[in-house]
């Protein structure tokens, strides 16, 4: 089995590529990819005989191909917004695809290319992390058990980090798009959109994660579940998040940053001082703000000991009467692969999807959400293998 992992020197790929080599039926070869050349051979060091390093640069399609030839699946972990590069090179070098998720707007453009991959006869799995991913195959889950499904409801919550630190899980990146897009959401069998960091509640999580504040999101189930369960009646789903896993106070801080401009991707000129005399450049906004970020003592240490639920809410009929359904899915620290519940959610799910890819243990063509393609049951009993559990609540009316 030989696996490319592209942008695999990033928080998450790393993780896959661990769980790849090290986790059941380890792949013979993983190739870390990425654009950082230093960090992916630091990462296939620590890693072993396993892995191997190449650069990778997604802007070019034909390299990119050129590095995919002969691997049995390619698992995109860079930035989303390299999401259809990825996918052209796994076409014009006939791999099969897996990514993490698009942000709702580029995972509705990527499943346009659901006729191309379906003629070269190869699958493309669209966001098969936690969220989208986990969260898309519970609703899948749940919706099996129901004749109608009326409501889907995602809530993703973790344990913040400590006051005031700025530790993320995740790409910066993709947290700053997620602070300041607007979410969408299925509401009467319509999309639309909302405020960022609108429709705040409080919601009960499994222990210890508990009670936490939520608020909307923009994400890819979102995008895909209302298509795949149109039948079903579906006339509902929104997703929703704990602050990105960072904490109340940092995002009301970023809030502050995004409002006053600082995360602006359009260039502006200022002056810049420097030996030989001032002179102006140009420079976006949003590059000056996240190198500051990471150069923060805490940036790069997403919390080791944290716990992550990633629970799921479906509300239908079964048999001719009303029933709520609601699946969780409970993960904390994992020694192994060096990180919290909510990496190793996030990694897990991609890395042994990616294993029955490359096996042709899943017989699907073309550009497809995890909730169509994943068996459930499946992805529930690996990720328990490795710690995380699930358990189904059901709430229904009492016979009298």
């Amino acid at each position: 089995m030989r696996v490319v992992i592209l942008g695999g020197a990033g928080k998450i790929g790393r993780l896959i590529a661990r769980d790849l080599i090290e986790g059941p039926d380890p792949a013979e070869e993983v190739i870390v990819a990425d654009l950082d050349e230093a960090a992916a051979i630091q990462v296939a060091q620590e890693l072993g005989s396993g892995a191997r390093a190449m650069f990778c640069d997604l802007l070019d399609v034909d390299q990119t191909a050129h590095l995919l030839y002969r691997a049995d699946v390619c698992i995109n972990a860079a930035q989303y917004d390299f999401n259809l590069q990825a996918m052209q090179a796994c076409l014009e070098a006939g791999v099969p695809y897996l990514d993490l998720g698009g942000l709702f707007h580029m995972t509705r453009r990527q499943l346009a290319l659901d006729e191309e991959f379906r003629s070269r006869k190869l699958l493309a799995i669209l966001g098969i992390g936690s969220c989208p991913g986990l969260s898309n195959v519970q609703a899948a889950y749940l919706a099996s058990q129901l004749d109608r499904v009326e409501r889907l409801r995602i809530y993703n919550g973790s344990l913040p980090p400590g006051e005031g630190e700025f530790a993320w899980g995740y790409s910066i990146r993709t947290i700053l798009d997620e602070l300041t897009m607007r979410p969408v959401v299925f509401e009467e069998g319509a999309f639309v959109e909302k405020d960022p960091l609108s429709g705040e509640e409080f919601y009960l999580f499994r222990e210890p994660v508990g009670w936490q504040k939520v608020h909307l999101s923009l994400h890819s189930e979102v995008a895909t579940l209302p298509l795949t369960y149109a039948e079903k009646g579906l006339r509902e789903c929104f997703f929703k998040i704990t602050f990105f896993g960072l904490g109340e106070e940092v995002v009301r801080r970023l809030k502050f940053m995004a409002d006053l401009g600082l995360t602006g991707q359009e260039p502006v000129e200022v002056p810049a001082v420097e030996e030989g005399g001032a002179h102006r450049v140009r420079v976006r906004p949003r590059d000056v703000l996240v190198e500051v970020l990471r150069r923060r003592p805490t940036a790069q240490e997403a919390s080791a000991s944290g716990f992550k639920d990633v629970a799921t809410e479906a509300w239908g009929w079964r048999g001719g009467k009303p029933v709520r359904l609601r699946v969780d899915t409970l993960a904390g620290p994992h020694p192994r692969l060096e990180g919290g519940g909510s990496a190793m959610l996030v990694a897990v799910p991609a890395a042994e999807v990616a294993r029955w890819v490359a096996r042709g243990e899943i017989s699907q063509h073309g550009v497809l959400p995890p909730e169509q393609v994943v068996e459930p049951l499946r992805l529930f009993q690996a990720l328990e293998h490795r710690g995380a559990w699930t358990e189904r609540t059901t709430m229904e009316r009492v016979e009298i």
